[in-house]
C-alpha cells in the first residue's frame, strides 16, 4: 500500500468520509503485515459502507496482532466490536463467544472504557433476555459510571440513555423518557462519535414509534435524517433511518414515496440481516394496504427469510386472503412469544380485528382490554384510540349499533386528528355501517362515501371493492330482531350414493316444495336456499317453532305413508340481526347457523333466547350446554318435543 494511498484513507477516515476511507484502506487486508489501529479504522469505514464481511475480516487480523503482543485492552476493545458484529448476523453463539473473549483480557486490567464498552452490550444481550431487565439496568448503572469516572464522555451518555430506554421498556415511562431526551441533546448538539449519535436516534424513534406517538417520531426522524445527510450516502445509518422514515410516510398516507424509501433502505442494508428485514416488512405493509396480496407475501417471506417475525403484517395478509382462523393463530402465536409490552402494543390492535373476523368475540375483548391498560400504562392517546377502534367493532359485531356509533365517532375523531388518513377512512366505514344499522342511512353513507373517496387518493383498491357492495347497489340496511331458522338433510351425500342422481332429483325437489308450503304457512320468508337447507326468517318465535314441528310431523308422516323421507336437522335461534342487500347479517345469524349445526337427525334444536320467547303451550326437554364453533362461550340450548 502506497503512503499516499494511506494518507489520503486515514484523513478521510478522521473526516468520516467512509466509502472514500474504506476504499484507500481496503489492500490492508491483502497486506502481510498492517498496524492493527489502522485496521481498525478499515473496519469502522467498512461498517458505514455496508461491508461487514470486510468488518469482521479487518477486526479478527487487528484482534491477532493485539493478543500477541499482549496488549489486552485494545484486543478486549477489538472483541466487544467482533461480538457486536455477529449478533448482528444473528449469530449469537460467535457473539457470546467474543464477548466472553472480551470479558477474560479485562479481567486483571484497571479501569478503562474498553470495560464500559463491554458491560453496555451485555445489557443490551439481558435486556433482549426473558426476564433480563433488571440485570440490563444495572449494567446500564454501570456504563454510566464507568464512562464518568473514565472521563468517556460518549460512554456515559450511553449508558444514560440506555437506562431510559429500559426504563420505558418496562412501563416507567415518564423516567425512562426524560432520560432519553436528556441523551438526545447531546446527540444533535454534536458532543458524541457518529456510532453512538446513530444508535440513540434509531432507538428514539423506534420508542416513540412503538408507543404510537407518530409526531414525536416524526420529529426525531427529521433530525435523524439531517444527520444521516450529513454523513454520506453509503452509510449504514442512513438505510436504518430510512425504514423509520418509510414507516412515518405510511402512515401519513404517502405509499408510493414510503414504498421507495424501504425499497431504498433494503438495498442499503444489505449486510445487516435484521435491519434489512425491517426494510422488507414495512415493504410488506405497504403492499398489503395496496391490495397488492402477492407483492406483500414476497416481502413478508423475504423478511422472515432474514430473520424476522413480520407480525402483525403476515396475520393480516391471511385475513385479506379470507382465512381468518389461520390468521388468528398465527397472531395468537406471536403475541405468546411477546413479553415486551411496547412490541405487544404493536401486535394488539390487528389482533382485536382478526379475532372479530375468526368470530373470537372474547379474545377481542381481552386484547382491547390489555391494549387499554398499555395505553394508558405509556400515556399513549393513539393507543387508546386503537383500543376504542376496536371496541366499536365488537359492539357492531355484537349488534349493539348505538354503542357502535358513540365508539367509532369518537375513533374517526381521533384518527383524522392524528393525521393517519387510511385508518381514519376504515374507521369511516365502520361508522357509516353502525350508523346505517340505527336508522340514519344518509350519515352512514357520507361516512362511507368520505372513506372511499380516502381509499381511492391512497390507492386502496382491496378496501375499495369490499365497499363496492355497500354502496353499488346501494346499501340498505335496518337493524331487526328475528327468529330464524335453519334447516338441513342429515348425511345427504349417503342419500345420494343409495338412491342415485335420478331418485335423488325428485327427492329434493319434493323436499324443497314441501318445506316452502310449510314456510309460508307460517309466515316465514326465505333469506337463503343452499344445497339442501333452507334458512328461514320469522317475526315471532312461536311461528318459527310452529313451522319447524309441521316441517318433522309432515316428513315423519310421509315416511310411514310414502315408506321413505329424508331426515332433517332444524335449529332455531332468536336473535337481533342486520337486513342489508335482502339478506341478514351479523352474529346472531351465524349463532342460528350454530344451532342448526348442533341438531340431530330428526331433532328441533332451539337456542335458550328462543325458549324464553315461546312462552307456554310447546314441550322443551333435554336442556344442555353446547360448543359452537366460532362462539366464545357455551350456548344454552334445548329440544322442542313434536312427537
Amino acid at each position: 500500500m502506497s503512503s499516499n494511498a494511506f494518507a489520503a484513507g486515514m484523513a478521510a477516515f478522521e473526516n468520516h468520509e467512509w466509502s472514500r476511507a474504506y476504499a484507500d484502506l481496503r489492500s490492508l487486508l491483502d497486506e502481510e503485515v498492517s498496524p492493527p489501529d489502522q485496521l481498525e479504522a478499515l473496519a469502522e469505514a467498512a461498517w458505514w459502507c455496508g461491508n461487514v464481511g470486510d468488518t469482521i475480516r479487518a477486526r479478527e487480523r487487528a484482534f491477532s496482532i493485539y493478543t500477541a503482543a499482549d496488549r489486552n485492552v485494545d484486543a478486549a476493545r477489538v472483541a466487544t466490536w467482533l461480538a457486536e458484529n455477529h449478533a448482528h448476523r444473528l449469530q449469537t453463539s460467535m457473539a457470546r463467544g467474543w464477548l466472553s473473549r472480551a470479558g477474560h483480557l479485562l479481567e486483571n486490567e484497571p479501569l478503562t472504557p474498553e470495560l464500559g464498552y463491554l458491560k453496555r452490550l451485555q445489557s443490551v444481550f439481558a435486556a433482549g433476555s426473558e426476564g433480563g431487565m433488571s440485570e440490563a439496568l444495572e449494567l446500564a448503572d454501570e456504563v454510566e459510571r464507568i464512562g464518568r469516572e473514565t472521563g468517556d464522555r460518549t460512554l456515559e451518555v450511553l449508558g444514560l440513555h440506555d437506562r431510559g430506554h429500559y426504563l420505558v421498556a418496562k412501563g416507567e415511562v415518564d423516567e425512562g423518557m426524560a432520560l432519553m431526551e436528556e441523551s438526545m441533546v447531546s446527540a444533535v448538539a454534536g458532543e458524541l462519535n457518529p456510532m453512538v449519535t446513530g444508535r440513540i436516534y434509531c432507538n428514539m424513534i423506534e420508542t416513540c414509534s412503538a408507543m404510537a406517538d407518530y409526531r414525536r417520531a416524526g420529529e426525531w426522524n427529521d433530525h435523524a435524517m439531517r444527520w444521516c445527510d450529513s454523513l454520506g450516502t453509503e452509510s449504514a445509518y442512513p438505510g436504518i433511518c430510512r425504514i423509520r422514515r418509510s414507516e412515518m410516510m405510511r402512515l401519513r398516507g404517502s405509499w408510493a414515496d414510503a414504498e421507495a424509501e424501504a425499497s431504498r433502505a433494503a438495498e442499503e442494508l444489505t449486510d445487516f440481516g435484521p435491519y434489512m428485514a425491517a426494510a422488507f416488512d414495512e415493504i410488506g405493509m405497504i403492499r398489503l394496504n395496496l391490495g397488492d396480496l402477492e407483492g406483500a407475501e414476497d416481502a413478508f417471506r423475504r423478511a422472515h427469510a432474514l430473520g424476522s417475525t413480520p407480525m402483525p403484517g403476515m396475520a393480516l395478509l391471511k385475513l385479506a386472503e379470507g382465512d381468518a382462523s389461520a390468521a388468528l393463530a398465527m397472531v395468537d402465536s406471536a403475541l405468546d412469544g411477546t413479553q415486551e409490552l411496547l412490541a405487544r402494543a404493536k401486535i394488539l390492535p390487528s389482533a382485536v380485528e382478526i379475532a372479530i373476523a375468526a368470530e373470537s368475540l372474547r379474545t377481542a375483548e381481552d386484547r382491547a382490554t390489555e391494549l387499554d391498560e398499555v395505553a394508558t400504562q405509556y400515556d399513549s392517546e393513539l393507543l387508546h384510540t386503537f383500543a376504542i377502534q376496536g371496541r366499536g367493532r365488537i359492539a357492531s359485531f355484537e349488534g349493539r349499533h348505538s354503542d357502535a356509533v358513540m365508539l367509532q365517532r369518537s375513533a374517526v375523531d381521533r384518527l383524522v386528528s392524528a393525521g393517519l388518513p387510511y385508518e381514519a377512512a376504515r374507521a369511516r366505514c365502520d361508522l357509516g355501517l353502525s350508523l346505517i344499522a340505527v336508522g340514519s342511512p344518509d350519515l352512514g353513507h357520507l361516512e362511507i362515501d368520505a372513506a372511499k373517496q380516502e381509499f381511492r387518493r391512497l390507492g386502496a383498491t382491496a378496501d375499495l371493492d369490499r365497499l363496492a357492495d355497500m354502496t353499488e347497489p346501494e346499501l340498505v340496511a335496518k337493524k331487526a330482531v328475528s327468529a330464524m331458522m335453519f334447516t338441513d338433510i342429515v348425511d345427504s351425500t349417503g342419500l345420494i350414493g343409495a338412491i342415485g342422481d335420478a331418485a335423488w332429483a325428485d327427492l329434493i325437489s319434493w323436499h324443497d316444495r314441501t318445506l316452502r308450503l310449510l314456510i309460508e304457512q307460517h309466515h316465514g320468508i326465505e333469506v337463503d336456499h343452499a344445497g339442501d337447507g333452507f334458512f328461514v326468517s320469522f317475526d315471532s318465535a312461536q311461528d318459527a317453532a310452529r313451522c319447524a314441528i309441521e316441517i318433522q310431523q309432515t316428513l315423519r308422516r310421509h315416511r310411514k305413508e310414502a315408506g321413505f323421507s329424508p331426515r332433517v336437522r332444524i335449529g332455531v335461534h332468536l336473535g337481533s340481526v342486520l337486513e342489508s342487500d335482502g339478506t341478514l347479517v351479523g352474529r346472531q345469524v351465524h349463532l342460528a347457523a350454530r344451532v342448526g349445526s348442533a341438531a340431530a337427525e330428526d331433532e328441533v334444536l332451539i337456542s335458550a333466547d328462543t325458549v324464553a320467547a315461546i312462552g307456554d303451550g310447546l314441550q322443551i326437554k333435554d336442556e344442555r350446554m353446547i360448543d359452537a364453533k366460532g362462539i366464545d362461550d357455551p350456548v344454552a340450548v334445548a329440544t322442542l318435543g313434536w312427537d
